[in-house]
């Protein structure tokens, strides 16, 4: 009983100095940064204009447990910077491969100032230049340390944060392909009545530039249900981070499961994503998963809106 006192009493103060290690600074002000050692998720959109991220530094509370500091007596200015050396000990100590933001991608501001009577500082600003530096939908990681300051010393652990940077596309700003050279090379069936109204029917029609046509699957002598399936042959490899399929101007029996696949060869075909609730109407457009490359695409049509049978006005690739 007494050895389990003993230790519980040694444990106890572990963990009251382990508390106060990053407050209990002898009565002088130091300062440090909240979220350090914590990944920071910073989200945007990979566009013209930069993108920016704050942040502060405050100053520490003198006396566990009162964890209220007080306002600095003058004013005192806190050099910071990138930290990308910092990224290989993370990875190492945490098990992740995150790269390193390029340094061609961000500045950082290089200081701020805790103004007098204040605990925290000014916003400090990561300007984020993402467009050309960075690929979309890739985490890098950022790390920001403080390495100097004047009128506050700088307290001996929370000092550096991690900022974890996502650039995403717009989908709806994506450049379409050139489908020149495409050539449609099989669909599970199609309708030639509909060629009858202009509307075209065959399977080439939902490439040919018009949303007043578009390929549908057999009516007038049989019924096929889903899945239905078409392929192409872009004519050379191609890069692919997406895809759009329009409906038919009237918003009826269009996609609303649908499977994308592609192949080097026309013959032995990689899942890239299966893409859920594909709205009757209009245009759709989303991203892969992960971008693909490859000479032959195949959609498969596994849902429709309405059907059984499916109707495409236009698909195209960005």
């Amino acid at each position: 009983m007494k050895r389990n006192i003993f230790q519980l009493i040694c444990w106890s103060l572990g963990v009251l100095l382990f508390l106060s290690a990053c407050s209990d600074n002898d009565g002088s002000d130091t300062i440090y940064i909240p979220n350090a050692g914590a990944l920071v998720k910073v989200n945007f959109y990979i566009e013209d204009e930069p993108y920016v991220e704050t942040f502060t530094v405050k100053v520490t509370a003198k006396h566990y447990p009162d964890l209220n500091p007080t306002g600095l007596s003058t004013d005192a200015t806190i050099y910071l910077e990138a930290d990308p050396d910092k990224v290989a000990e993370y990875n190492a100590t945490k098990g992740t491969n995150y790269p390193v933001l390029p340094s061609s991608a961000y500045t950082v501001a290089s200081s701020t100032v805790v103004k007098a009577g204040k605990v925290e500082s000014e916003p400090i600003s990561i300007t984020i230049n993402s467009k050309g530096n960075i690929e979309p939908f890739t985490e890098y990681l950022l790390p920001v340390s403080i390495v100097s300051a004047e009128g506050v010393a700088t307290d001996h652990c929370c000092q550096t944060v991690y900022f974890l940077c996502r650039g995403a596309m717009d989908a709806s700003n994506m450049e379409l392909l050139d489908r020149t050279g495409w050539t449609v090379l099989a669909a599970s069936s199609e309708e030639p009545k509909e060629g009858d109204w202009g509307n075209g029917g065959l399977k080439e029609a939902c490439i040919d530039g018009t949303i007043n046509t578009f390929w549908s699957t057999a009516w007038e002598q049989s019924h096929p249900q889903p899945p239905h399936w078409i392929t192409f042959d872009l004519g050379q490899s191609t890069y692919i981070q997406g895809f759009t399929i329009q409906a038919r101007k009237e918003g009826a029996d269009g996609p609303k499961v649908v499977v994308l696949e592609v192949s080097d060869d026309g013959q032995s075909w990689t899942n890239v994503g299966e893409f859920k609730d594909i709205p009757a109407a209009g245009e759709y457009r989303s991203f892969l998963p992960q971008a693909a490359t490859g000479r032959f695409v195949k959609l498969t049509i596994t849902a429709v809106n309405g059907g059984p049978h499916v109707t495409v006005s236009e698909f195209n690739l960005f």
